[in-house]
Order: structure tokens, then C-alpha cells, then sequence
């Protein structure tokens, strides 16, 4: 969870950079991209905020609002405004930002050891006792953290590369809330703050490391100048601004105690999260427009903007200072804070209303006037706090409302001032329809209140009473504006179409938050859930990433839930179909494509023609069908990867070898605790298997790049052989034989290399079989003791494979037809085979798919081995290329003794194989120079490698 109030976001200009009436909208887009980014932080926060005060007393809630309060505090002064002031600089800003990195670090450890000295003293102050004393040290541990990684966050936003800067946010607030509920669960109260802000915080910090360089340590007493003379303005102003927004909190707790703190504070929060989430969010959007308007034109903007901010935040503070007794839903001693809730509702609407009337000031270049304007509002708050505090909280909310209404009031004067033209007539007709909206929204609202059967306060009655008020909202404003002139004609007109998207997102996390509060468990999954598919969804290649991340772990997470799996592929697929929709042709003419989608059409008529039982044969035929679609969305999505398609192609490839590495270390662990053969996260040791073979030339050849990468790729090559050695496959074992050869011939692994892994590897099970002797003695003699009855079943199963082709050789006994039909293929005198597979992956094909299906399935994996020896041509690609060619070279030797057709090494290499493929290009004959390697990337707009 965050602090209470958040500043917001610099809008997308840089400082003190007006907006041109030529500019492209690039600062629309990065506003847009910023609320999204606090939308999504603000709803996690939410839910965290509702977890909470369901778990948690007052008291103990006042603590984490005040822990909160000094978080944010030190938070805005550690930097002294340096991080910003990048965005603003003149000259080299990385030079600038190893400064701002020094003077972020030694501000925020000054605070540290300021906080932990004066911890005592601070929570005696505001009467937070020793469990304040111990939250306020934790919380501070953070600055730091944060301090460091504002500087990055400003760099990126200095780039306006905005899309990438809003990822940190979004994973480190969904993180810090699930180690915040979680902590919750494990009892930690109060101090479940800490763990979750010190994990947002990691957790920001290492997503800006990874989106770009590290900044490092340095120091330029002229750069450091320039930053401080321009930052220090913008952290005292924060400061400022921060007094103003916590004043009240740091009054109640000295006056009233920690538990006025928490039911004020309870109170404050859900009152302030419209105008968080409404009206700041379309407050930045708006901004960019008026920037570029001049004159009456203006007004016209303020008033169309002021309808659009008042539709939407209208019906929320009416809807809550209705509901407000729902407030107990959280525990009966929250009932106290229910006044309070609603004189902070109204001034929740006045401060909506105000922060239009500021942005509308700064876009005329008015900033003396808004300074101006925020001194009052705190000069009134704190005569007003100072009068009223000792009566209670709900004193407190109506003294916030008068000094709100004061404000906004004497801004309404400096802007009829300051805007020509200014009718403030014309925007009250304008807002007519929304307010006669509103009446019904309340009406409806208390007469459903006493015409249900369910207690006044209570979850139906909240939803059925919320449900139909908002329906008499809409209806009532499309009514009263027939024309849809407030719905969506301003709308479009101001470009904030996302304001109404951005309202949807509101509605949705508070479903969560009440959720979360009825059964926490349920919503923090639905919330995880929602933030996973949205991830997908913007970016496909995370989806790809995670989905071959998780293949290697199939069987495990099967045990989890049988569809994981299917959900992860399901994903994938459903990320790359929103990529088609939005635009972009495709990157699948290739004839290995094609062969793909006859591969699957032959599978569908052999269903349709020859279908075993329906269960399995639809079991077989959707898993053929899912891999055929994984070729073509890896295909298209490594073809058409951002920023750069060789990048990710190495990266889709050393994420499925490490992962497979991984399974193979717990293979190996299961193996030394518990014998027989290795499995681990696949149930069966042959699958294991096939994983390690097809992943060892991904991490020996295309994982090389410096001296520590090839030592960690040897280590995680070792871990790979041992995992083979351990599943005590022979097909397996073929498989690294022949990749040893191809390797040797093709050059592309180095003797030494092979050589160090070969001897780690012989050391590393010597070692194993010297600390586990009976355990591996007692596996070898159990596959001895069956290796003559399995070589015996191979070839039974084998020839009845070929029998069932021989019997319906075009299009075979249909998909899981082997498992159906091995009955009647038995050899004479062969007891009962149970065998579902033949063991011989080709002949497999062949049986269930017949010749047709077989010649299809080896035109794929022939269109994926030329792809790799074409992209063997290039420097930039080679690397790649030659570990899938060795791949496939292991994996293919391997399956003539393994049926692994319906899982993902084949069909992972053959797309990696197809999406190396450059067959338009001119290419260098071979016969001409087969040593020639040009130095030009094979994919269309590819880079480094």
C-alpha cells in the first residue's frame, strides 16, 4: 500500500515546456499511460486499504496511516527534488543522474538515521506508542529504496517512454499488496505495512533496473548545482503541499489519539479515492488540451471539461454520502466514522471541482496564482483544525469542508480574472442534467434502502442499492440530455474517452475492495488474475516468456489445477489475437506456416474420419491443435517483437532453458531423496528427459556472451546432463550423443567447452553416486532388471504402430487412436499391452494420423531445421541458429525412442527455427563460401544481439 496522498504524476511536457498547437499527442498519451499506471496502483491500494480495517482495530489503523504520513514525507524530501529536475535538464541527463543517485542516497540515509533516532519521540507525539516507534523505522527503510529508483523512473519518463515507466508501478503495488495481505494472514497487524512498502519497493527498483541501465554512483559539483537549484523549489513545494494533506492527521493523533486517527483516516481514504481516481486522472489529460488553447476557446474547454469530471465524479460522492452507513460492513467500531465520511464525501466533490479550476490556472501560466491559492487553503485548514479538532473527527471533516469551499470559491474569482470570457452561467445550465441525475441517484438510492428485505447495512443491500442508483444516474442524464451532448460528444471532443474506461476500472476495483473484505483470499486471486491477463495483453512476448517458462513445470502445475496449463497457452493466444485486432499484418508467410495449418487440418479430418473414443481423441486433437498454434504465435510474436525481434528470440530460448534447468535440479533432488529414476515436475522420466535434451544447446550455445555467462551456462549445462543421467533414459542418452557429433561438425560448440561440461558433469555424478551410492546402485539394478523386457515392448508397440498404419495409411486410427485400438493390433501370442504410446515418436504420427499426417508433421520440423541453417548465414543470428539446429538434432535422434510429439521441445525449436528464417533475402551460396558468415540480422528490424 501507498501513502494517503499521493502527488501526482508531472504531466507528460516536460517543466516549464508549453505544449505547441503542432505537437504531436504524444502528451495525451503519456498522461494516459501515467493514470494508468495510478489507476492500477490506486485500486491495489484499495483493496489493501479494505483488508485493513477489516483485520485491524482503529487504533492499530492509525498507526499504519501515520507510518504511512512519514513515509511519504521523508519520501518527498529524500531526493530534494533532484530525480525531477532530470527531466527539466539541460545537458547530459545520464551524466546528471549519477548525482542525483549520490545525493538520493546520502539524503534518504540521512532521514534513516533521523527517523530511528527520533522514532521514540515522533510516536510519542502523535500517542502511537511503541508499535509506532517500530512501524515508523520500518517504513523508512524504504526511502532509500525509492530514492534510487525515482531517479531511473525519471529517465525513462524523460524519454517519454511512459509505457515502460508505468510497468514498475503497476507489478510493485500488486506485489507490495499481496506481501501486505499475506503478512496480514500471518498476523503481523500494523506492521504489515513494512513488509508490503519495503516489497513494492524492491520490487520497483529491480523492474528499473531491468527496463534499463543502471545508474551509477558519481559526482559533478555542476551538474549537482543545476539539479538542486531546480529541484529544491519542487521539494519544497512537495513539502508544502504535504503539509497541507497531512496536517490534519498529525493534529487528530496529537489532540484525539490513534484511534480517531484510524476511524478519520478510514473515512478520509474512501472519500478521497474518486478524486485520486477521477478527477486527477482527467485533470492530467486535460491539461495537455487546454495548454493548447488561446483565448474565449478556454473557457469553452473549461466548461466542456468540467461536465465530463462532474458526470463522472458526481454520482460516486452522492453514492457514497448516501451509503456511507455501509462503512460498518467493516466492523461496528468503524460505525463512528460514518458523519465523518460524509462531510469528507462533499468536500471529496469540492476538491474535484477545485482541481480543475488549478489545472485550468497552471495552463494559462498562472502558477504564482496556484501557489497562492494552496497557501490559503492551508492557512484556512489549520485555523479551522486548530478551532474545531478537539471535538471529534467529524469536526475535523467539516473544518476540511469549509476550508475546501473558502478555496474554491476564491479560485473561481482569480479565474474569471484570469480567463477572458468566463460564464459561469453557461456552466451551470451545462450541469443541470447532472445535477437533476444526482436527485434520482439519491432518491432511488434511500427508497431502495427501506423497500428491501435485507438489513439497512449488509453486502446485498450495498450492491442492489448501488447497482440500481447508479442505473437511475444514466438513465435520468440520458434523459435529461437526450442528445448525449455530457456523455460523449465532450468526450471525444477533449480526446479523454479513456476517462469513461478509467470510471469502468474504479468500479471494478471497488467490487474487489468489498470483496476483499467478505473473503480476501477470493479477491486478492481475482485481482492477481486481472493484473496477469492485462500484463498478457499488452505485451504478447510476456505472455510467450511466461508460457515456455512454465511448460517445463506442466505435471506440477497440473496438480494445481488440471488447467493451468491450457490457461497459460489460452493466454498466450488470446494476447496475440488482441495484437491482430489492434493493428499490424502478421509475420506468417512462410511456407512452414502453411505446413502448420496442414498439419492441423489433417488432424481434424483424421478425428472427423477415424476418431477414437471422443474424450481422448478430443483430448489429442485440441493438443495438436494447441501446438500448431503455439508455432504460429511464436513465429509471429519473435518476428514481431518490440524493441527488438533477435532480443527476444534469445531470450523466449534461455527462459525455456532455465526453466528447464530448474525442473532438472528438482528432478535430480526427488531422484537423490526418493530413487528410481528422476522425474520431478513431469511425471514421467522420459519427459524429463526430453526437456533437458532439447534445452542443453539452448543454454551451452545461444546463453554465451561474457565470461560469467559461459561459466553459469557450463554450471546449468552440468545440472542438465545430470538430470539425464538421472531419469536413466537411453533414448535421452542417444539424443546427447548425437548432438555431441552435429555440435563437433557444425563448430558451434568449442572443444573446451564440451570438454569442461563432459568433466563437471563426470565429477558431479561421481560425487552423487559416492554420497547416494545405494540409492543410484539400487536405481541401475532396477532398470537393468527390465531393460530386456522394455527393449521387447518397444518392438511389440513399434510393430503394432506400423501395423495400424498399414491398416488405414491415409489418414491413420485418428488422434489417441494408438491408446483405442492397440487391442486389436496385438501380435499373436503377445499377452495385453497397456502401452498408450509406441515409444518411437514417427511411427506414433504415422499410427494415429496415418501417412498423410506423418508427411505433414515432418514438413514442419524440415521447414524449422531450414530456418536454423539459413540463419546460420548471418553473425547476428548464427548463435541462435546453431543451438536450435542441435536441438532438434538431439531431440529428433531422441524420439525415435520417445513419443514426445504432443509436448513442447519439437514444436519450440521448429517455430524458433521458421522465425530465423529469411528466405526472401538474397543469401550467400554455400557452394561459393561455406565459411561466409555476414554480419547483417536475418529479422526485420532487429538490432544487437
Amino acid at each position: 500500500m501507498d501513502v494517503r496522498h499521493d502527488l501526482p504524476d508531472t504531466p507528460a511536457l516536460a517543466p516549464g515546456v508549453p505544449a505547441r498547437a503542432d505537437e504531436p499527442p504524444a502528451a495525451v498519451g503519456g498522461a494516459a499511460w501515467l493514470a494508468l499506471g495510478a489507476v492500477a496502483s490506486k485500486s491495489a491500494q484499495t483493496v489493501v486499504l479494505l483488508v485493513f480495517a477489516a483485520v485491524l482495530a482503529p487504533d492499530a489503523f492509525g498507526v499504519v496511516s501515520l507510518g504511512a504520513v512519514l513515509l511519504n514525507v521523508t519520501t518527498v524530501v529524500a531526493g530534494l527534488g533532484t530525480s525531477t529536475a532530470l527531466v527539466h535538464f539541460r545537458g547530459d541527463a545520464e551524466r546528471a543522474a549519477r548525482s542525483a543517485v549520490t545525493i538520493a542516497l546520502a539524503t534518504s540515509s540521512g532521514l534513516v538515521l533521523l527517523v530511528w533516532a527520533t522514532a521514540p519521540g515522533l510516536a510519542g507525539l502523535v500517542h502511537a506508542g511503541d508499535l509506532g516507534v517500530d512501524v515508523f523505522r520500518g517504513v523508512v527503510l524504504c526511502v532509500p529504496l525509492a530514492a534510487v529508483a525515482g531517479v531511473s523512473a525519471e529517465l525513462l519518463r524523460r524519454s517519454l517512454d511512459f509505457r515502460r515507466r508505468v510497468v514498475p508501478d503497476i507489478v510493485g503495488s500488486v506485489a507490495g499488496a499481496v506481501a501486505t495481505i499475506g503478512a496480514l494472514a500471518a498476523g503481523e497487524g500494523a506492521f504489515s505495512l513494512v513488509y508490503g512498502q519495503l516489497t513494492q519497493a524492491f520490487v520497483v527498483l529491480l523492474l528499473l533496473w531491468w527496463l534499463r541501465p543502471l545508474v551509477r554512483l558519481g559526482w559533478s559539483r555542476d551538474d549537482a548545482t543545476k539539479l538542486l537549484s531546480y529541484g529544491l523549489g519542487l521539494s519544497g513545494g512537495g513539502v508544502l503541499t504535504l503539509v497541507m494533506l497531512n496536517v490534519d492527521y498529525v493534529l487528530i493523533a496529537n489532540r484525539l489519539g490513534t484511534h480517531d486517527v484510524g476511524v478519520y483516516s478510514m473515512a478520509f481514504r474512501i472519500a478521497y479515492m474518486p478524486y485520486l481516481l477521477i478527477a486527477m486522472v482527467i485533470g492530467g489529460a486535460v491539461f495537455a488540451h487546454l495548454c493548447r488553447m488561446r483565448g474565449a476557446a478556454v473557457w469553452r474547454a473549461i466548461v466542456d471539461a468540467a461536465v465530463v469530471l462532474h458526470a463522472l465524479v458526481v454520482p460516486a460522492y452522492v453514492g457514497v454520502i448516501v451509503l456511507a452507513p455501509q462503512l460498518e460492513l467493516l466492523g461496528h467500531p468503524w460505525a463512528a466514522g460514518v458523519p465523518a465520511l460524509r462531510w469528507l464525501a462533499a468536500y471529496g466533490l469540492v476538491l474535484s471541482a477545485l482541481e480543475l479550476l488549478l489545472v485550468s490556472l497552471r495552463s494559462v501560466g498562472r502558477t504564482a496564482d496556484v501557489l497562492g491559492l494552496g497557501a490559503f487553503h492551508l492557512g484556512a485548514l489549520l485555523v479551522l483544525l486548530l478551532l474545531l479538532v478537539d471535538r471529534g473527527v467529524t469536526a475535523a471533516a467539516i473544518a476540511q469542508f469549509v476550508a475546501g469551499v473558502a478555496t474554491l470559491a476564491v479560485a473561481a474569482l482569480v479565474l474569471t480574472r484570469r480567463v477572458s470570457g468566463a460564464e459561469w452561467t453557461l456552466l451551470g445550465r451545462r450541469l443541470l442534467p447532472v445535477g437533476g441525475a444526482a436527485v434520482a441517484l439519491a432518491a432511488t438510492a434511500l427508497l431502495l434502502q427501506l423497500l428491501l428485505p435485507w438489513p439497512a447495512v449488509s453486502v446485498p443491500g450495498l450492491l442492489v442499492c448501488g447497482a440500481g442508483a447508479t442505473a437511475a444516474y444514466v438513465g435520468v442524464l440520458l434523459l435529461l440530455d437526450p442528445d448525449g451532448e455530457v456523455v460523449t460528444v465532450h468526450l471525444r471532443r477533449l480526446g479523454a474517452a479513456r476517462a469513461a474506461w478509467y470510471a469502468a476500472v474504479v468500479a471494478a476495483a471497488l467490487g474487489v475492495a468489498v470483496g476483499a473484505v467478505v473473503a480476501p483470499a477470493t479477491a486478492l486471486l481475482v485481482l492477481l488474475a486481472a493484473v496477469v491477463v492485462g500484463a498478457a495483453v499488452v505485451r504478447v512476448e510476456w505472455a510467450a516468456v511466461a508460457y515456455v517458462a512454465a511448460e517445463p513445470f506442466g505435471d506440477l502445475l497440473r496438480d494445481v489445477h488440471p488447467a493451468a496449463i491450457k490457461v497459460a497457452g489460452g493466454l498466450l493466444f488470446l494476447a496475440w489475437l488482441v495484437r491482430l485486432v489492434a493493428g499490424g499484418r502478421p509475420a506468417l508467410r512462410h511456407p512452414g506456416v502453411a505446413a502448420v495449418g496442414v498439419l492441423a487440418l489433417v488432424v481434424l479430418a483424421s478425428f472427423v474420419a477415424h476418431g477414437a473414443d471422443l474424450d481422448v481423441g478430443l483430448d489429442h486433437t485440441v493438443s495438436y491443435g494447441s501446438y500448431a498454434l503455439v508455432v504460429v504465435v511464436l513465429v509471429d510474436t519473435v518476428r514481431r517483437a518490440q524493441p527488438d525481434p533477435l532480443v527476444f528470440a534469445r531470450r523466449l530460448a534461455l527462459t525455456f532453458a532455465l526453466s528447464c534447468t530448474a525442473a532438472g535440479a528438482v528432478g535430480v533432488a526427488d531422484y537423490l531423496a526418493h530413487g528410481g529414476r528422476a522425474s520431478g515436475p513431469l511425471s514421467d522420466p522420459n519427459d524429463l528427459a526430453f526437456f533437458m535434451v532439447a534445452a542443453l544447446p539452448l543454454l551451452l550455445v545461444a546463453g554465451r556472451r561474457s565470461l560469467p555467462g559461459a561459466t553459469a551456462a557450463v554450471l546449468g549445462g552440468v545440472v542438465l546432463v545430470v538430470a539425464v543421467l538421472a531419469t536413466l533414459s537411453r533414448g535421452a542418452l542417444v539424443g546427447l550423443v548425437v548432438m555431441g557429433v552435429v555440435a563437433l561438425l557444425l563448430r558451434a560448440v568449442r572443444p573446451r567447452t564440451a570438454v569442461a561440461v563432459v568433466a563437471v558433469a563426470a565429477v558431479a555424478t561421481g560425487a552423487l553416486w559416492f554420497t547416494h551410492a545405494a540409492v543410484v546402485d539400487e536405481s541401475i539394478h532396477e532398470k537393468e532388471h527390465i531393460a530386456a523386457t522394455n527393449v521387447d515392448l518397444r518392438v511389440t508397440t513399434s510393430t503394432m504402430a506400423a501395423t495400424m498404419t498399414a491398416a488405414s495409411p491415409l489418414l491413420g486410427q485418428g488422434p489417441g487412436g494408438f491408446a483405442e485400438e492397440r487391442d486389436r493390433f496385438v501380435p499373436a501370442g503377445v499377452p495385453a499391452v497397456d502401452q498408450t504410446v509406441a515409444h518411437q515418436m514417427y511411427l506414433d504420427v504415422a499410427a494415429e494420423l496415418g501417412l498423410l499426417g506423418l508427411a505433414a508433421f515432418l514438413a514442419v520440423i524440415a521447414y524449422g531445421v531450414r530456418g536454423a541453417v539459413r540463419g546460420r548465414r548471418w553473425a547476428e543470428t548464427r548463435p541462435l541458429a546453431d543451438a536450435v539446429l542441435l536441438g532438434l538434432a538431439g531431440t529428433l535422434a531422441a524420439a525415435c525412442f520417445l513419443s514426445e510429439q504432443l509436448y513442447l521441445p519439437v514444436w519450440l525449436l521448429v517455430a524458433l527455427g521458421i522465425a530465423l528464417d529469411d528466405g526472401a533475402e538474397a543469401q550467400p551460396s554455400a557452394e561459393q563460401d561455406p565459411e561466409r558468415v555476414v554480419e547483417r540480422p536475418v529479422l526485420a528490424g532487429a538490432g544487437r544481439w
